[in-house]
């Protein structure tokens, strides 16, 4: 993500630094590029892969993503919008997720029998049959109703599904705070994205942040989120269930084959 600051700004904190050049910290050298050095650091798909079997071991757990993504404009003017997702889980057969955006709101039920997607602000509904995983319904769910699930990587990590194959350069950043929880930030590149993850210190290594870019769409538009975890909720079974009222109404929710819609 570009930061764009006054030209006075640049000038101010160009100033600052020479100043300050004796006491400030070297720069992080560049692994990538050092001769002799690997293109991709073993330590950093360790901590993948470290990150990935403990999110396997999370039979319930809550997380509320805030994320900011970015929207080209046909002019190359880039349009911010934010989006908030409220996501429950209990493996292997219940998942609620709340999604609020700029522009509308989605709720997703699953309880291991059905599928229900509401749009509340007009009370339209639709439920149908569903596979009995979370694995099972995450794809069809994007097969038969063109439905991208949000935060779907964090069914993928770890296990032969996920991306790490397609990473082509990986680095260690360095080590960083975010509210107040010390974590790692790597970083990754494929051949159409550059991505970065920043991982909880410690014996919960969660993912707390990442950004992606996309490299191959004009403007090179970015994706970021900041997680928030909750890894000893145990939601009620009543929570993974759609209960219509008498304000609801049902509706026929169509299978497509064109591109995938967002909930």
């Amino acid at each position: 993500m570009k930061m764009f600051a006054q030209s006075l700004a640049v000038l101010l904190l160009a100033s600052l630094a020479v100043v300050s050049s004796a006491l400030a910290e070297p720069p992080l050298p560049d692994p990538i590029h050092l001769p002799g050095m690997p293109v991709i650091d073993p330590a950093a798909m360790q901590a993948l892969k470290r990150m990935g079997a403990y999110l396997r071991t999370l039979e319930s757990f809550s997380v509320r993503v805030d994320d900011v993504i970015d929207e080209v404009l046909d002019s190359g003017q880039k349009i911010q919008l934010t989006k908030t997702v409220e996501l429950q889980v209990h493996r292997p057969d219940r998942l609620r997720a709340d999604v609020e955006t700029d522009r509308k709101a989605r709720e997703i039920y699953y309880d291991g029998k059905t599928f229900t997607l509401v749009a509340p602000e007009t009370r339209y509904y639709s439920t149908v049959p569903a596979p009995p995983t979370i694995r099972e319904f995450l794809v069809e769910v994007q097969s038969k109703f063109g439905i991208e699930f949000p935060l779907v990587d964090l069914f993928y990590w770890g296990d032969e599904e996920d991306d790490s194959k397609a990473i082509r350069e990986g680095m260690w950043v360095g080590t960083s705070r975010i509210a107040g929880q010390l974590v790692d930030h790597y970083a990754f590149r494929q051949r159409d994205v550059d991505w970065q993850i920043w991982i909880a210190q410690g014996d919960a290594p969660l993912p707390l942040r990442y950004v992606i870019t996309t490299k191959n769409e004009p403007g090179e538009p970015q994706f970021m989120a900041n997680l928030t975890w909750d890894t000893t909720t145990r939601p009620a079974d009543v929570v993974f269930t759609f209960i219509p009222t008498k304000d609801d109404y049902p509706i026929t929710i169509v299978t497509i084959d064109s591109a995938p819609v967002t909930p």
